[in-house]
């Protein structure tokens, strides 16, 4: 399959690159500068996420496109994944490309109603403004014609966990007090999600196993 993967540059975008490309799969990374640091066997688009005809023009003949897109300073960027998701939506009315794998978090949107009384707290302070970003972005995704699929895992870690476990939201009932979940696992359900066409429009719940 043919990936175009907005975020490939970050700590969990780079390890989806690596996984694609290791398992046979085309990777075209949209990023900000040519000269990034990613895996030399992905081709580079240079553009901004944000703007609909330039993921429309490096869409074009690809399978699905993936974001692992991180808000690094809410304040400097308070509608990023806003503004990229309502981007994705219209570009492809263009390039003919309505499969969307986009990783979120726990906590976002419904799930906070689900979170503990360890780290309800967190998502609605510290977290805030970045979860809101997200939950709009979401609101408009549910909207789309889209064939999407949100990824929410919990805390992020850099750990070589290789089991996980992945339940609907709507069926999340029995979820740890603290939800964490490794990078390396987020990447692995990212690109199985998309090869697989599974949880199709659908939001599914990521977490490490014990």
């Amino acid at each position: 399959m043919k990936f175009l993967v907005l975020g490939a540059t970050g700590r969990t975008g780079v390890l989806f690159v690596k996984k694609a490309l290791d398992q046979g799969h085309q990777v075209t990374a949209l990023a900000r500068r040519a000269e990034v640091t990613i895996d030399p066997r992905a081709q580079i688009v240079v553009g901004d996420v944000t703007d609909a005809t330039v993921i429309a023009t490096a869409a074009r003949g690809h399978d699905a496109i993936i974001s692992t897109l991180g808000v690094k300073n809410a304040r400097e960027t308070p509608t990023l994944i806003t503004d990229t998701v309502r981007a994705v939506i219209a570009s492809a009315k263009t390039s003919g490309v309505d499969r969307f794998v986009i990783l979120s978090a726990f906590g976002v949107g419904d799930s906070l109603a689900k979170a503990s009384f360890l780290v309800g707290p967190i998502f609605r302070t510290v977290l805030r403004k970045t979860y809101a970003d997200k939950a709009a972005s979401e609101v408009l995704l549910r909207a789309s014609d889209l064939k999407w699929t949100l990824e929410y895992p919990g805390a992020l870690n850099n750990g070589d966990s290789t089991r996980y476990n992945t339940v609907a939201l709507a069926d999340a009932t029995r979820l740890p007090i603290f939800p964490s979940t490794s990078r390396a696992n987020v990447a692995d359900f990212l690109l199985h999600s998309a090869v697989e066409d599974t949880f199709m429009r659908q939001i599914a719940v990521v977490t490490d196993a014990k």
